[in-house]
């Protein structure tokens, strides 16, 4: 259990001194060790303290989440970076230490009062107050979604599009703030799709099961509808006064260090162009018309053998999309199961086919070929224009279509897969 990361526990201690009313005590105060030195000797113990932590050998019996939460420099050290953040409040030590405890609790999710996630909370509201116009704020973005749900990630948005100075940070503020709202109105349908096909007589999807309602529960304040209405609004927004504004670069460091990054065309980093922000828009788009109870973005074209073959021509059956690749190990080893599927459900009104992002044509005929794959694809050629219309960013990617073409199940493989297809059969025949 090296991996402490989804924790449901409520009611742990946390220390007074987070947030800006946080006193730096004498000895600190009297210092005349420079703020980068300081944070230099902080970011040296985090990393000592954080190797010890994960060398430790498990013990029979022993507590993980108490061995967590007392060595692990997420949660021992919190006080360390805020109390040196008050110290250079402002500045870019200030900045990175608030950088590094929103990043720290990126991975761990379900956890609203662990000490990692509730400093996380009083960074996002020290950084709305004193550095809504700091220049890289923006580079939060990336990990401001990752973890725990918590309403601060969502008002940290709204006060820096209304507050910053910078057109870049307010543009990419709404772009992040859609892009979460669209995928917060999606959750609930995709884990209640799920949570409908998962066999509840199998004792191995109980933590599953009770993972999905406990997240379903979670989800009770979202409003679908008004989620994808201000998405929307702030799309507009952006295709009206951003056309220019660029993502944000990605920041270097892991752990604690100085965030520093460059603002030209290029991304110091990815070592590629940075990407304008309203091409990353369509994303979004599909995301607000095409989840779960909407219909299906359209395919068209020649199969990889060279026939027409739409999608739109299925309708009246159940259609399961898959998108996958020669090479992709968790892809290939679904294939024994869409081939039994297909075997079994031969004389039923259900079609399987796939979209197949393999670099050459020559790959996908041999799959083909050698009966790898029994079922129709199209070849995405070199420019992928379908994984990118139905915004595939992980292979594989399946989705199931009833027969009006209707998204209903997205990204569930094996035993869930053929349960998915199979209620809907029933359902349409009943």
């Amino acid at each position: 259990m090296r991996s402490i990361l989804v924790l449901l526990f409520i009611g742990l201690p946390f220390p007074a001194c987070f947030g800006q009313d946080a006193k730096p005590d004498a000895q600190q105060e009297s210092s005349t060790i420079g703020p980068k030195l300081r944070f230099d000797e902080l970011a040296g113990r985090y990393n000592i303290l954080r190797k010890a932590y994960l060398a430790h050998e498990p013990k029979e019996g022993e507590d993980w989440l108490k061995l967590y939460l007392e060595n692990h420099p997420n949660n021992t050290m919190v006080s360390d970076f805020f109390t040196l953040e008050q110290q250079s409040r402002g500045t870019d030590v200030g900045f990175s230490c608030l950088y590094h405890l929103v990043s720290a609790a990126a991975g761990v999710v379900d956890s609203p009062d662990l000490p990692v996630t509730r400093g996380k909370v009083a960074a996002l509201k020290v950084l709305g107050e004193y550095y809504h116009d700091y220049p890289d704020v923006d580079t939060t973005f990336r990990n401001l979604f990752s973890g725990t749900r918590i309403p601060e990630s969502k008002l940290f948005l709204r006060n820096l599009i209304t507050s910053s100075r910078h057109g870049y940070v307010r543009a990419n503020a709404m772009h992040e703030l859609a892009k979460y709202l669209a995928l917060e109105a999606n959750l609930p349908g995709m884990y209640e799709s799920l949570l409908a096909v998962l066999d509840r007589e199998d004792a191995e999807n109980e933590a599953r099961i009770n993972g999905l309602e406990s997240m379903i529960a979670s989800l009770k304040d979202v409003t679908i509808d008004r989620n994808r209405a201000e998405a929307n609004s702030l799309i507009d927004q952006i295709v009206k006064g951003c056309q220019g504004e660029l993502v944000p670069p990605l920041v270097a460091v892991r752990g604690p260090g100085l965030v520093s990054v460059k603002r030209g065309e290029l991304d110091d980093v990815l070592k590629s162009k940075r990407e304008r922000i309203v091409d990353r828009l369509p994303a979004i788009q599909f995301e607000l018309n095409h989840s779960i109870g909407q219909k299906a973005p359209p395919i068209d074209g020649k199969d990889a053998r060279g026939k027409p073959m739409s999608l739109a021509g299925f309708h009246g059956k159940i259609v399961v999309v898959m998108f996958s690749y020669k090479g992709c190990q968790p892809c290939e080893a679904m294939y024994p199961d869409n081939r039994q599927l297909i075997d079994e459900l031969s004389e039923e009104p259900f079609v399987f086919i796939g979209v197949q992002r393999d670099e050459t044509i020559d790959t996908v005929l041999e799959s083909l070929e050698s009966k790898a794959i029994t079922w129709r694809v199209w070849w995405d050629g070199e420019d992928k224009r379908i994984s990118t219309q139905w915004n595939i960013r992980g292979w594989p990617s399946t989705f199931v279509l009833d027969q009006r073409g209707v998204i209903r199940f997205r990204d569930i493989r094996g035993k869930e897969l053929s349960n998915a297809v199979r209620s809907l059969l029933k359902k349409e025949a009943e």
